[in-house]
């Protein structure tokens, strides 16, 4: 009986779906997605990466970032964010404290399935780059810039959550999404 009540414990321990940085990430999702909305008096919901992802992308890294208490979480998609066809999404999840990146995408046409497809202390493609550097050194401006630019259509916005528990400081930057309009003069 009481291996029993042991094996129930564990399971029920190591299948917890909530990884540590879920919550706050959710908190301030909900924070910009009301931002956004006061600001475009809109009466549509705004989604910005949706809940479920945040769930898969943190259970994907539970082990990597178990002794981790700061990272910096972004994600982005190849569509916009009202649509229902989104075929392929990537997230990126800088681990401050070990200054790793954790590259993750999902397959097409399974887009729960999240994988794992780099693991490095810098990041190889110019964009992400782009995007870091500017946010840590505190540039979120420049990428609400950026994502400020006439183009016709519906475009997602794009979310960085910056997650300390150590020092229980929980930032968001939010911007337009412009890797559609990617040029490598405009990123220099």
């Amino acid at each position: 009986m009481r291996n029993t009540l042991i094996i129930i414990v564990y399971i029920f321990l190591s299948s917890c779906s909530t990884p540590k940085f879920y919550k706050e990430i959710n908190a301030l999702q909900n924070e910009i997605k009301k931002e956004i909305e006061l600001k475009n008096n809109h009466t549509k919901s705004i989604k910005v990466r949706g809940d479920d992802y945040n769930k898969l992308v943190l259970r994907k890294l539970r082990k990597e970032l178990k002794n981790t208490n700061h990272i910096v979480y972004y994600s982005y998609s190849d569509n916009d964010s009202f649509s229902f066809t989104i075929k392929k999404n990537w997230f990126i999840i800088y681990d401050f404290d070990n200054n790793i990146y954790y590259s993750l995408e999902n397959q097409e046409g399974k887009l729960k399935n999240i994988e794992v497809v780099d693991v490095s202390n810098v990041l190889k493609d110019d964009f992400d780059q782009f995007v870091f550097e500017n946010y840590l050194k505190g540039n979120c401006d420049l990428l609400i810039e950026k994502g400020n630019v006439s183009m016709s259509g519906v475009r997602s916005y794009e979310a960085i959550y910056d997650i300390d528990l150590k020092n229980g400081l929980f930032k968001k930057c939010y911007f337009r999404n412009f890797i559609l309009i990617r040029n490598d003069a405009q990123y220099q």
